[in-house]
């Protein structure tokens, strides 16, 4: 039932707290059955218990007789609960049962509510945890084709949308048909033949939410999808704040995050017309048909005034349940409008995985080979017929021109990419064949474009180990060069980065990227433009830092500045995603190539 309600992906969160639901929907139910005690009441209240004089009344509600399915046979008749009794003690106990119903309701609405808001708000958190979990684990690529701001927005808005609507939903599909049915019983117990007159209405009613429904669904994807491009546009407009601020595009970026604000508003505006409309179109509906109900009850059925006044409670009643049904109808559409992005991403198979008994890597020890190898971004290649060979314990680097793909070469061996042709193998092994895990604990990455967390300078460190201690954590750091200036901070290894490691300078995020990476004791390192961005100062430690590394592990450089590969122990140099040189720097300056023409350009500049 869960699965035709919400779907088979919500109901499979959902279903996993049964006992919170059953308990929630239960007191749910028990809540609906009280709300018609009012009407049994009112009647007995305004004809019985409001009489002038002492003369004993009695307490009746309506009840019904028959002897077939034939409705010519059915008889209205009156149950007798109490009689014999004066009006004022019957007004008293009339009371107290209202009372009673009113404590009983709200105490069941209560912790109906409180058991919704538990099953939903954990169906919701375990989403929320899978989708961040897959965001992390999904590949690089992934994200070439989208924008982050938007996929923040289905992880936040869209998951705000789940949370409000499927307790909302669950509730009200029980507590709506058991109320409405509950005062269609009365109703038909009161007058059955006018109870068929006021429902003529029902087909009309039933198209109305269908109508509306359609267009809420629709619109309410349009909202979504306006406001991920708001998020979009917030995100990328902080990460670019220099470059905005340094070419004066303030008053163009206010314009076009207007142009996305005004196109949220109006989708917004799209979906309340619909959202909102239905119920006044289902009022103008049945207080159409209403008082000429009532009219008929009085002149043709001889109803006295608390029968008249019970139906018109009833009556109005009623038709409340039936108008959140409709509300109901609408949260369920934009609720289906939220899953279907959300799962669209949970749904997503990550084309880098571990292959079914994926085995472990060993240490690396022997060496890491290309074979082969050609790599594209969908139809664009990238690299073309690489092989190569790097024993362990090397220093090897990559250089070439901006876009020659030194970086995508070194991407493919902790598998941020899957190679399109050929294979890369560690040890013998292909990479494809062992588990994500077991290769990636044996690689360090350092990058251009350090990012650092909103935290303290130890933990930083201590990030990429599972055995952390302080001596450890400042034993990378002296190796990395970094224990001076992270002594020399206000707090020292206890002092917070900032977003991202702002707090610090290119130089030090650097180091302290790098003794993260040492802390992890990799057997591969990649420095992928270590030192690019770096003053000559920091250049310079960044080098002593390298020179210290050498020979206890593999070491795989790509370097624009000619200057941090000297040391290395073989030097490849790209160019459109070819090798075209190779050797020694001695060997290759002694070829008067390319890596000669790039030397020479640096150095003579």
């Amino acid at each position: 039932m869960l699965r035709r309600i919400l779907g088979k992906e919500i109901a499979h969160y959902v279903g996993a707290h049964k006992g919170l639901l059953a308990c929630s929907l239960l007191l749910t139910a028990l809540s609906a059955l009280f709300v018609v005690v009012p009407a049994y009441l009112l009647q007995p209240f305004i004809d019985e218990g409001m009489k002038s004089g002492s003369d004993p009344v009695s307490w009746k509600i309506p009840w019904a007789s028959f002897n077939s399915w034939d409705p010519s046979t059915w008889r209205r008749t009156e149950l007798v609960l109490i009689e014999g009794i004066s009006p004022n003690r019957l007004l008293l106990l009339l009371t107290l049962v209202a009372f009673a119903a009113v404590v009983v309701k709200s105490g069941a609405v209560y912790f109906s509510q409180l058991a919704a808001a538990a099953f939903s708000n954990r169906a919701v958190r375990n989403i929320r945890t899978e989708l961040f979990g897959k965001f992390i684990s999904l590949p690089a690529g992934f994200y070439h084709k989208q924008k982050i701001g938007e996929l923040i927005s289905r992880s936040t808005a869209d998951l705000t949308v789940m949370q409000e609507r499927i307790s909302t939903i669950l509730i009200g599909l029980v507590e709506y048909p058991l109320t409405a049915l509950a005062f269609l019983v009365y109703l038909f117990l009161m007058n059955y033949r006018l109870t068929l007159i006021v429902f003529i209405t029902v087909p009309v009613i039933v198209g109305l939410i269908r109508l509306f429904g359609r267009n809420v669904k629709k619109h309410s994807v349009d909202v979504q999808e306006a406001l991920s491009h708001v998020t979009s546009s917030y995100q990328e407009s902080i990460s670019c704040l220099k470059v905005i601020q340094g070419f004066c595009k303030d008053e163009e970026e206010c314009s076009k995050f207007r142009s996305l604000v005004d196109r949220h508003y109006q989708n917004i505006m799209k979906w309340s017309r619909w959202f909102l409309g239905l119920g006044p179109m289902m009022d103008s509906t049945v207080f159409l048909i209403l008082p000429l109900a009532l009219i008929v009850g009085k002149i043709y059925f001889q109803h006295s005034l608390g029968e008249l006044m019970s139906l018109i409670y009833a009556f109005s009643r009623v038709y409340s349940p039936i108008k959140s049904l409709a509300r109901v109808n609408n949260d369920l559409r934009t609720l289906q409008g939220a899953t279907d992005r959300v799962f669209g991403i949970l749904g997503t198979v990550s084309e880098i995985r571990d292959k079914d008994r994926a085995i472990q890597l060993p240490r690396h020890k022997e060496a890491i080979q290309l074979n082969g190898v050609d790599f594209s971004y969908g139809d664009s290649p990238v690299l073309t017929d690489i092989s190569l060979t790097i024993r362990a314990g090397e220093m090897v680097a990559f250089v070439g021109s901006t876009g020659s793909g030194k970086s995508t070469l070194l991407d493919l061996i902790p598998r941020f990419y899957d190679v399109t042709k050929g294979s890369v193998t560690i040890d013998g092994i292909d990479i494809r064949d062992v588990s994500l895990r077991s290769l990636r604990e044996q690689i360090g990455i350092v990058s251009q474009e350090i990012m650092l967390f909103h935290d303290t300078i130890s933990n930083n460190i201590a990030y990429g180990s599972r055995r952390n201690s302080h001596e450890r954590i400042v034993a990378a750091a002296e190796a990395a060069c970094a224990h001076e200036f992270i002594m020399a901070q206000p707090k020292g290894y206890d002092t917070v980065v900032g977003d991202r490691g702002t707090l610090l300078s290119g130089g030090q995020r650097q180091r302290i990227a790098i003794a993260r990476a040492i802390m992890s004791d990799p057997a591969i390192l990649i420095l992928d433009e270590a030192a690019s961005a770096l003053d000559a100062e920091s250049e310079g430690l960044i080098q002593e830092t390298i020179s210290k590394l050498k020979g206890r592990m593999t070491i795989l450089i790509v370097a624009h500045r000619l200057s941090t590969v000297r040391e290395a122990d073989r030097i490849y140099v790209l160019e459109r995603g070819r090798i075209i040189e190779s050797g020694a720097q001695d060997e290759l300056l002694a070829l008067n190539g390319r890596f000669r023409q790039l030397h020479d350009m640096q150095f003579k500049a």
